[in-house]
């Protein structure tokens, strides 16, 4: 796939809004009413520039593996198959092992009535009798 003009123009336009944000976060960690707040956001939104550039080119990867894979006269299952062998395969989480959440108390409802009743019974001065 080829590189487009209006590609690299939202690209640049991006990186700069985010690095101009990165300085104006700066300066109001500098100025007198500036927190470790700002100093946070001046440091991430160089990241998100990065980011962005980072996500074109990952992007342009694949368009560009998926263009040669159709020159080649590949399909799409072909490129799955490929996938598969280069990655393996995924294998979704289908139950929740014993030990991963703490045990629920066993408790029947007599036992849940006797340990909650006390604050049943609570009759506090000028309120009307609690249910």
């Amino acid at each position: 796939m080829r590189v487009r003009w209006w590609h690299v123009l939202l690209l640049i336009a991006a990186a700069v809004t985010c690095l101009l944000l990165a300085r104006w976060q700066w300066d109001r960690y500098q100025s007198g009413t500036g927190t470790l707040q700002n100093l946070g956001y001046a440091l991430q939104w160089p990241c998100f520039a990065a980011f962005f550039i980072y996500a074109y080119r990952v992007g342009m990867r694949m368009e560009n593996d998926k263009i040669e894979a159709e020159n080649a006269g590949l399909t799409m299952n072909d490129l799955y198959e490929a996938d598969l062998e280069k990655y393996g395969e995924h294998k979704p989480v289908t139950e929740i092992d014993e030990d991963f959440l703490p045990s629920r108390p066993e408790m029947d409802v007599e036992e849940f009535n006797d340990l909650v009743a006390p604050r049943r019974n609570t009759n506090t001065e000028g309120k009307g009798e609690s249910a």
